[in-house]
């Protein structure tokens, strides 16, 4: 009987461990269920931990800058919003400043960015979002840079700014560098020789509204991009600059007094052109015998005494237009007889005495129009012999021209032909060839002592004589 009560009792007790088990297991489960619930819903186990990132810096700027110049950026991002940047220590003090909300650096006493007395400035910025922030350590090297070179353009309005200049000794200046005149100055320029020193030019030499000023007479320049010498109306001698190189454009007008243009003799290209005009004491072009070939366009317009262009024989080749326009006293073109390429225009314009045009007689090429208007005087054009097309031609009131037959090998003319108001002009035979090939271009023929039709040309009927 004890052991059947004893195996009974066994028997409760391990039925009882397992519904205890099965229950603790349960209540387990419910608990763990809670606890990741709450752990969801919990904001503090989901908050961003905010990071900083920064990294020291070393950057570079030449001697001598400017205020408020760009130096360079600190580095500064952050995983959540925005940085700001500060500046924690600079030496020398007051070097640079920075921009709060970019990081960008600048130059503030441009006194210390002198080579001879710092060759680096340090620092730290701190860069920071809210309570986090860390530090970059920042090193600006100065580089030595020559201190004769002007960065930069310069204009000189009168004396003393010239003299104040000239102490200074500089031997080139990177941009453009304008003598020039000041209506309200008291002390209008009248001696270069405190700019001896200078010699290059890397943009324009201008020397323009002068009104006392003489000569160039102690300014040593050997190179320059651009040259302009305008509207002086005293300057007579521009001789100093002799040898000058010019890269690009030369132009010298308005100038009374001048002379000679000697000072150009050693050029033999331009990237752009050369214009001279209304020099009135100018009578010939001397200083361009060596000039070979121009980008541009050539302009020689309104010298009263110009009489010849003997001074262009070496030229071969005008990237622009070439101009002839208002020479009183120009004779003939001789002096042109290597020029073989007009690329833009050729325009002969009231040059009243200009006798004959021979002196193009190897042109075989103008790639745009041909204007030939009040050359009075002129004879024939047996100058243009070589051209063989154009686009528009027109020749007007030539009242000495007789007959076109320079224009004999004339093969193409694209877009318009305009012969008016020649007074002795009878004979058109020259213009046989483009009417033979087809000319469908516009024509205006008026007012000559002959005026023949279209017709007329096609028919041969191209002279009354």
């Amino acid at each position: 009987m004890l052991r059947k009560n004893y195996a009974v009792l066994h028997r409760e007790k391990r039925c009882n461990a397992k519904i205890q088990a099965k229950f603790c297991f349960s209540v387990l489960i419910v608990l763990l269920t809670l606890f990741c619930s709450c752990s969801k819903d919990d904001p503090k186990e989901q908050e961003v931990i905010v990071t900083v990132q920064t990294e020291d810096k070393t950057f570079t700027i030449d001697e001598n800058p400017t205020e408020n110049q760009s130096i360079g950026t600190v580095p500064g991002t952050t995983n959540k919003g925005s940085v700001t940047f500060s500046i924690i220590e600079q030496i020398p003090v007051g070097a640079f400043s920075i921009d709060p909300k970019t990081g960008q650096l600048y130059v503030d006493k441009t006194s210390i960015y002198d080579f001879e007395t710092n060759t680096s400035i340090t620092g730290r910025i701190k860069v920071e979002n809210g309570n986090i922030s860390k530090e970059s350590a920042i090193v600006i090297t100065i580089n030595d840079v020559d201190e004769d070179i002007f960065v930069g353009s310069v204009e000189l309005r009168n004396q003393e700014e010239v003299d104040e200049f000239g102490l200074k000794k500089y031997r080139e200046i990177t941009g453009d560098f304008k003598i020039g005149y000041d209506e309200d100055s008291e002390s209008p320029i009248v001696d270069l020789s405190s700019l001896k020193t200078i010699e290059a030019i890397g943009g324009t030499l201008w020397v323009s509204g002068t009104t006392i000023l003489k000569s160039l007479e102690g300014l040593n320049i050997v190179y320059a991009y651009k040259c302009v010498i305008s509207s002086n109306t005293e300057m007579e001698d521009i001789s100093s600059l002799q040898g000058i190189m010019v890269n690009s454009f030369i132009n010298v007008s308005y100038n009374p007094k001048i002379t000679s243009l000697g000072v150009f003799s050693d050029i033999e290209s331009l990237e752009s052109g050369i214009e001279i005009t209304e020099n009135n004491s100018l009578t010939s072009l001397q200083g361009f015998n060596n000039l070979i070939s121009t980008g541009g366009g050539i302009k020689i317009a309104q010298n009263e005494n110009l009489n010849n262009v003997f001074d262009l024989n070496s030229l071969t080749t005008i990237g622009g237009s070439l101009f002839f326009n208002n020479n009183p006293n120009l004779i003939n073109l001789n002096g042109l007889n290597n020029l073989q390429t007009v690329e833009g225009d050729l325009w002969l314009f009231r040059n009243e005495h200009l006798f004959d045009i021979n002196g193009l007689h190897n042109l075989t090429f103008v790639g745009g129009d041909l204007f030939i208007n009040n050359c009075f005087n002129l004879q024939n054009i047996e100058g243009l012999a070589g051209i063989t097309s154009l686009k528009h031609l027109k020749l007007y009131n030539c009242k000495s021209l007789q007959n076109l037959d320079g224009l004999v090998n004339l093969v193409s003319l694209t877009e318009r032909l305009t012969i008016q108001n020649n007074e002795k002009l009878n004979d058109f035979c020259g213009l046989k060839t483009i009417f033979n090939n087809g000319f469908s271009g516009v024509y205006t023929v008026t007012e000559n002592l002959f005026n023949p039709t279209v017709e007329d040309m096609l028919n041969d009927n191209c002279s009354n004589e």
